[in-house]
């Protein structure tokens, strides 16, 4: 007969106490029913199946509200546990080593090829606990919470190890045929070793979304990818830990959807230059990422903002800060480009706009066995000035080529040359750049860098879109504006005109929206926008152009004229606001 224990629910997270309760405390507080695996007959020995004594214990926990509790041991399994709606799996720790094979504490040890333990109900989880599998033979998966048609929502996984699933994933979150997960909570949940570490799916028609998981860590062997993110919106990281020596297709992998990670760590220390940390497919966007990166190969190919900073990498945002002169390589021809050098012998080809709109493409052909740049011209490199928000540089571009590690950025920084990451040569368009501390005793000298010494054959770099800012902040894709602290002008400046306007009683007021303004009729004109409401601002330049001759404007207190001007059909009269509702003659063309 099965043994029922009652505590207090608020204390859960406690010991569990035997002694008696007195009835006032009983009719304060609510109590829940704790069931023990042990009274199904399981043994937890490490040799015996307790697959079925555990998933007996889960079921008749399932009846009646219970949680299951599973006292230190190692329980063999030879099936899948499916852990359903209300149940939590309670153990007594994960054990005294998180980097070893597990030797105590509550072991759940997957004896077999299947899945270990399956979630298919809301309101249920595990904790205190260590799922494994046997020496890494196969077993297909760690926990997997699955909503089938249905939805789940508040599962919990607090302090809980899942070791050696280098097969499969050793935690995965799927929807399928319109099912729903949301809600859930995932609380210092530890992944040591798994071919996936973390896995969001959404399929058929379901969703994943709004689920947080709060410090945890990924690290280990045998990974694929630490996260793979299939759909789903508002899962959010907050603290967590991605730090594997090495993946084989990254440590963050998002094909769909979005994430958002606050203050978490990715560090690959072994990672190949052309094999990202950090990867977003083209039809991603909105996810958001701060924190602490190693530095290694960052791709965004769609609308995402990864705000991580290291010395090897940078990735950017749409904004308009960006400080480089001729963004968007306007005037350039077969051998120069304006406001910029680049090494004799390289062919530049002007290719339309593909990144960002006006912004032309260059493709630099780099001759064989030759090393290249481009570079700004020391005229206009923005200067670092002594201010510590002029102590790092962000620079970078889009760039494409199909040669893997031959074009990076380098800089001079007060300790030497730094250089940024790599292009992998995949032939599509990545941001290539870095941070880096900056020189300024001599010259940052921030360089696209080609380096194609070496190579028998020509190499070809498409490159666009040249970003700069300072100091800590997001390099954004943006040319810098004119404003009115000044500024320069690639390309057409169209000045508003405005028609239609016509003379009353001498008087014309013209609309604030335009800078030319065709004049229809004869009347003559005494004053303009002389109202204090109308005025044009000081140093506002208007053009007057007549359809029709013999328009007189007339020389007084209000328009300064050099003389009396008498139009003719298309002539014209150029005048600068004084500020004050008055005007003065720039020029006329009659």
């Amino acid at each position: 007969m099965k043994k029922v224990i009652l505590i207090f629910a608020l204390a859960c997270g406690l010991p569990i106490s035997t002694h008696a309760i007195t009835p006032s405390v009983q009719s304060t507080y609510t109590f829940i029913k704790y069931i023990n695996v042990i009274d199904f007959g399981a043994l937890g020995d490490g040799i015996h199946d307790d697959y079925s004594a555990i998933q007996t214990a889960i079921n008749q926990a399932a009846n009646n509200g219970s949680h299951v509790l599973i006292p230190a041991g190692i329980y063999n399994c030879s099936n899948t546990i499916n852990i359903l709606a209300g149940v939590i799996l309670i153990g007594e720790g994960r054990g005294l080593s998180s980097t070893q094979t597990p030797n105590s504490g509550t072991i759940i040890k997957n004896t077999g090829t299947h899945l270990t333990v399956q979630i298919t109900g809301s309101n249920a989880g595990l904790r205190d606990l260590t799922v494994y599998d046997t020496d890494n033979a196969g077993a297909i998966g760690g926990i997997q919470i699955l909503a089938n048609a249905n939805l789940i929502e508040s599962i919990l996984l607090d302090n809980v190890l899942i070791f050696g699933f280098t097969d499969g994933d050793a935690l995965h979150l799927k929807s399928q045929n319109g099912g729903g997960l949301s809600y859930c909570s995932f609380k210092d949940v530890r992944v040591r070793h798994a071919k996936t570490g973390i896995h969001i799916e959404e399929a058929s028609g379901g969703f994943v979304n709004s689920n947080s998981f709060y410090h945890g860590a990924v690290s280990g062997g045998g990974f694929d990818d630490c996260l793979h993110v299939e759909g789903g919106n508002n899962n959010v990281f907050h603290g967590t830990i991605f730090e594997p020596y090495s993946s084989v297709n990254g440590h963050l992998i998002i094909d769909k959807g979005s994430i958002t990670g606050i203050d978490i760590r990715i560090e690959g220390n072994a990672q190949p230059t052309t094999t990202p940390l950090v990867a977003f497919a083209s039809n991603t966007y909105g996810s958001q990422l701060t924190g602490v990166y190693s530095g290694g190969l960052t791709l965004d190919e769609g609308d995402n903002f990864i705000n991580f900073k290291s010395g090897k990498s940078l990735d950017f945002k749409n904004a308009s800060s960006n400080l480089y002169t001729n963004s968007g390589f306007i005037g350039a021809t077969g051998t120069s480009i304006p406001n910029w050098d680049i090494s004799s012998g390289v062919i530049i080809d002007v290719l339309p706009s593909e990144v960002l709109d006006k912004h032309q493409v260059l493709k630099l052909t780099i001759p064989a066995n030759t090393n290249a740049y481009l570079r700004p011209q020391p005229l206009d490199l923005p200067q670092a000035l002594a201010s510590s928000i002029y102590d790092h540089v962000n620079f970078g571009a889009y760039i494409k080529t199909d040669k893997p590690n031959l074009v990076t950025t380098i800089c001079k920084a007060p300790a030497g040359i730094t250089t940024g990451g790599y292009h992998p040569g995949d032939s599509k368009w990545h941001s290539i750049g870095m941070t880096s501390l900056v020189n300024k005793t001599t010259s940052y000298d921030p360089k696209f860098y080609f380096q194609n010494a070496g190579q028998g054959s020509d190499l070809i770099v498409y490159i666009t879109t040249p970003m700069l800012t300072f100091g800590l902040t997001e390099t954004e894709l943006a040319p810098k504006p004119l404003s009115t602290f000044g500024g320069q002008l690639f390309g057409t400046l169209t000045m508003s005109m405005q028609s239609g306007n016509t003379v009353s009683n001498g008087f014309m007021t013209l609309s604030k929206n335009g800078n030319v303004f065709e004049i229809s009729g004869t009347n003559n004109i005494y004053r303009i926008n002389h109202l204090t409401a109308d005025r044009f601002p000081k140093g506002t330049l208007i053009h007057l152009l007549f359809n029709s001759a013999n328009v007189s404007v007339f020389n007084s207190a209000y328009i300064n004229l050099t003389n009396h001007f008498t139009s003719t059909a298309n002539g014209s009269l150029s005048l600068v606001s004084n500020g004050n509702g008055t005007w003065r003659e720039l020029n006329r063309n009659l």
